[in-house]
């Protein structure tokens, strides 16, 4: 779609600090991975700012401590592993990279109990169900394709398969489904497959789900006036007057569906609405960022409001951009 091309190409003109370059490059304009200007970006995104502290805080073993629950006692920028992984993620590192590559290793030996989970451990018969769900939707982020994924996506299809197969959400066939497959109780848990970490195992890989369940699942989550689990914010345009962190969570909560093949067919009003949102610049800009976010700042600092506008108009292109066909794209 030319106005997707012509804004990326609007913000590579003011030289925008180098995760903007890489993920406009990369992700939006889909330039090639011997073009020069993208190899320069990945370059000068090795010195800056957030790849430095990323760097920095990463453990020996792959990890930032504390896998999702935040150890207080330890103060860091990076409070977890997922937090780690997700804003790796947004920057535009890949597994090409030594920082995710690393991760990676270290992800795939906590799925098959290589090594012990690092947070203090639930009293319950979720946890052994939570904690593997929690490190096989963080990988599946960065490497949807990694064999360790095989189990979990396997057990969590299935599950989805069961809880669906009527067309509708029906909770008390997913509560027989992990009476059968995990043995963990999941009435009113965070195992209920509406969480952000169900959906982003789920829509990892293409065609995971038959054509049936995820359309019934898309549904169930548009229908729900929370949405995703941890996130909290419904499947519909935002509402005037959103905060910075309903805003982030909105967000992170469409990046997710959004890996979903029917997202386009599902989520139309929402690309609607986000279209109908640039400004007479041509450019996005959801406000402030959120105090707890994996996401923004992409650009090393937000003093200049164009800086902004710029990280915000990025995060949007690349939702948008899902939606065009890749010979339209550029």
């Amino acid at each position: 779609m030319p106005l997707i091309r012509d804004t990326a190409n609007q913000i590579l003109d003011a030289d925008p600090d180098p995760a903007i370059r890489l993920r406009l490059l990369r992700d939006v304009l889909h330039s090639s991975p011997k073009d020069p200007q993208l190899i320069q970006a990945k370059t000068d995104l090795d010195k800056s700012r957030w790849v430095i502290q990323l760097k920095s805080e990463q453990r020996q073993d792959g990890s930032w401590g504390r896998f999702h629950s935040e150890d207080t006692k330890h103060r860091q920028s990076i409070p977890t592993t997922e937090f780690g992984v997700e804003h790796a993620q947004a920057l535009g590192l890949d597994e090409s990279h030594p920082i995710v590559d690393k991760v990676i290793n270290y992800l795939a030996r906590l799925i098959e109990v290589q090594i012990d989970f690092p947070d203090p451990p639930e009293n319950n018969d979720r946890w052994p169900t939570g904690t593997k769900l929690f490190t096989a939707s963080t990988l599946a982020r960065i490497k949807p394709e990694h064999p360790a994924l095989n189990e979990s996506l396997k057990l969590w299809s299935a599950i989805a398969e069961k809880t669906f197969s009527s067309g509708m959400y029906n909770p008390e066939a997913e509560i027989e489904a992990h009476l059968q497959l995990t043995g963990a109780s999941v009435k009113n848990s965070y195992l209920r497959l509406h969480g952000k970490y169900q959906i982003a195992l789920l829509s990892s890989r293409p065609n995971l789900l038959s054509h049936k369940t995820e359309t019934s699942l898309l549904n169930w989550l548009w229908r729900r006036d929370t949405g995703m689990g941890y996130l909290e914010m419904p499947l519909t345009p935002l509402p005037r007057g959103s905060s910075s962190s309903q805003i982030e969570r909105w967000f992170t909560s469409l990046e997710i569906v959004s890996r979903f093949s029917g997202w386009c067919e599902r989520g139309k009003d929402i690309i609607q609405w986000l279209w109908n949102q640039h400004g007479g610049d041509g450019l996005w800009d959801f406000g402030p960022k959120a105090s707890h976010t994996t996401f923004m700042p992409l650009s090393e600092n937000w003093q200049k409001k164009s800086t902004r506008r710029f990280d915000w108009t990025t995060r949007t292109l690349l939702l948008l951009e899902k939606c065009v066909a890749p010979d339209k794209a550029n």
